[in-house]
């Protein structure tokens, strides 16, 4: 917005040294420029300045970890064979409808009992299921490098961490 001004002020001495008769005009409007230029400037410092109120927070509804239970889980290799596809059925067993939650899932190959760890990969598993119910799901987990061993007996295990409740409605005032 500055450079506005400053345009109008730099037009104006131009036209003072271009026309005669513009020269008595030079002061008028160089004083209203600069007075407008200083009134908006001011306007703009007493609106920042001016302590901004934040909106309440609305807190989310909680839900534990431990509140969420998956079953009948399944994992099935993909493309690439990298790539595994886990479906599986969430249950909520919290008060607050589930919006989201990060499901951290681990491969370990155990031929003969002797496991060995081959990579860890998480995802967001968006989903709502509302309190004491349950929906399945599908997300995909990425295991690089395993395409270089031969998985013969795989093992998996999961968590879930990061759990998202709907926000509750905030009643009207």
């Amino acid at each position: 917005m500055v450079w506005a001004f400053a345009v109008i002020a730099v037009a104006t001495l131009y036209l003072a040294l271009r026309f005669k008769r513009f020269q008595s005009w030079v002061e008028p409007v160089l004083t209203i420029t600069v007075a407008i230029g200083l009134a908006a400037a001011a306007l703009i410092w007493l609106t920042d300045s001016r302590s901004v109120v934040p909106e309440p927070v609305v807190p989310r509804n909680m839900i534990a970890p431990e509140e969420i239970v998956l079953s009948d889980m399944q994992f099935a290799v993909g493309q690439p064979v990298t790539s595994y596809r886990v479906t599986g059925t969430i249950t909520n067993n919290s008060t607050a409808t589930l919006q989201s939650m990060l499901l951290t899932i681990t491969l370990a190959n155990c031929p003969g009992g002797a496991c060995v760890p081959v990579g860890t990969d998480s995802g967001l598993v968006v989903v709502r299921v509302l309190p004491g119910q349950s929906k399945p799901f599908t997300t995909f987990a990425v295991f690089t490098g395993s395409d270089l061993l031969q998985i013969t007996d795989p093992e998996w295990t999961w968590t879930v961490s990061d759990v998202r409740a709907l926000p509750r409605s905030v009643p009207a005032q």
